[in-house]
């Protein structure tokens, strides 16, 4: 029987933000993994669970503001918790069913894990199987996290 794993998502084009996350999630002992835009994001989803994810809203390609309107078309038990990483003021339009709270950038790092933590401990019931496919090589940082 596969053991539980609660999983988070990155999703931000920037690739040092994106490796910082890795770096301090990793280091809580969190599963992760990451996507650089809302194509790779949404393809992550349909492939994996994940309990909650860290979405930045400005990106190219197909941005956060996209997946959100994706996320809407999934059943609510189906989605990841979402928090919003926005480096402006916090959006307005954020629609509380989908998005679970924010946090700005530059963010304060013990305020990021008490939130993903809170968020976690809600979601205690769901949890991840261990057989998401691996990421691809660009979406994941390369150095080695103690």
């Amino acid at each position: 029987m596969p053991t539980k794993e609660k999983r988070v998502l990155i999703v931000d084009d920037d690739d040092a933000i994106r490796a910082l996350l890795f770096t301090i999630l990793r280091r809580r002992r969190f599963a992760v993994d990451g996507a650089r835009n809302g194509i790779e994001a949404l393809a992550r989803l349909r492939s994996c669970v994940y309990s909650v994810m860290l979405l930045d809203l400005m990106m190219p390609m197909k941005s956060g503001w996209d997946v959100l309107e994706e996320l809407k078309k999934l059943p609510a038990d189906a989605r990841p918790m979402v928090l919003v990483l926005t480096a402006g003021n916090e959006p307005r339009d954020l629609d509380p069913s989908i998005v679970s709270g924010s946090i700005r950038k530059p963010f304060d790092v013990e305020l990021l894990m008490s939130t993903v933590t809170a968020c976690m401990n809600a979601l205690n019931e769901r949890a991840q199987l261990p057989d998401c496919p691996p990421p691809d090589s660009a979406t994941v940082p390369t150095e080695k996290v103690n």
